[in-house]
């Protein structure tokens, strides 16, 4: 009579089954990186209003790639599909937030630069008047159907009496804009056809709200070419829903100095 015996059982594998789970269950471990990359990668969305929040772009596939790490476990671990959906939501919304940023930095850049020469070119010619209205807003300049030439003739006229008034009371008196009238009548000893260098990238940016742009231009590519420095603004017509630029400002371009340290 043969009786069968059973191989002895720790106390640790005894107790395991009693429990109901195996000792040997290999637990997937938790990667929280894979969660964090997916909350900044949906911050990272508002990179097509604000270019900086690139930044959250960038960490969240830094975290990502930090969450799909080797790991020595045979389970796959918790978060490496968050990891994935916030790389992937990532590089969409980076690439379109700074895709979006150059395409209108190019675009409104190269019509600033068009319509700043076609200023200079309306300046050379003498039409003092028309490039005094193109440094107007839409809604401060005045109807086609007024004479131009009378209405700033007698404006010219109301400025010496205002000017000849403060002298016989002993006040300084500086019509508004002179500098920047006396570069735009400079400007006529150009002739109308002449090239203008951009002197460097056109600068788009915005102050307040306001969409601006800086144009630089130089009359030849030499160091101590004359420059302009030309600031205009975009804007866009409420009840039409058209858009324009108009010239801000019109100064001869000078280089900013600044101190390398303030003690």
């Amino acid at each position: 009579m043969t009786t069968e015996t059973t191989p002895p059982r720790s106390l640790g594998a005894v107790m395991s089954s009693e429990a109901g789970y195996e000792a040997d269950v290999d637990d997937a471990p938790l990667r929280i990186s894979g969660f964090v990359a997916l909350l900044l990668s949906l911050l990272s969305g508002f990179t097509i209003v604000a270019l900086p929040m690139v930044g959250f772009a960038i960490a969240a596939v830094l975290f990502g790639m930090f969450a799909l790490r080797r790991s020595d476990s045979q389970s796959v671990p918790v978060g490496t599909t968050a990891a994935r959906i916030g790389i992937v939501l990532a590089v969409l919304f980076g690439t379109w937030g700074v895709g979006r940023y150059v395409l209108k930095r190019n675009t409104l850049g190269g019509q600033a630069e068009y319509f700043a020469r076609q200023f200079v070119r309306v300046a050379s010619s003498g039409n003092e008047i028309y490039a005094q209205e193109l440094q107007k807003s839409y809604v401060n300049r005045y109807l086609k159907t007024m004479p131009l030439e009378e209405t700033y003739e007698l404006e010219r006229l109301k400025m010496e009496r205002q000017m000849k008034e403060a002298q016989e009371r002993g006040e300084e008196f500086s019509p508004p804009g002179d500098e920047d009238n006396s570069t735009i009548t400079g400007l006529v000893k150009y002739p109308v056809d002449k090239e203008w260098v951009l002197w460097r990238p056109v600068r788009v940016f915005s102050h307040y709200g306001r969409q601006k742009a800086e144009v630089v231009l130089a009359s030849d590519h030499t160091k101590d070419a004359y420059k302009l420095r030309i600031v205009l603004e975009y804007l866009v017509h409420k009840d039409r829903g058209t858009s324009e630029w108009y010239v801000e400002t019109c100064l001869p371009y000078r280089e900013r100095i600044v101190a390398e340290s303030v003690l």
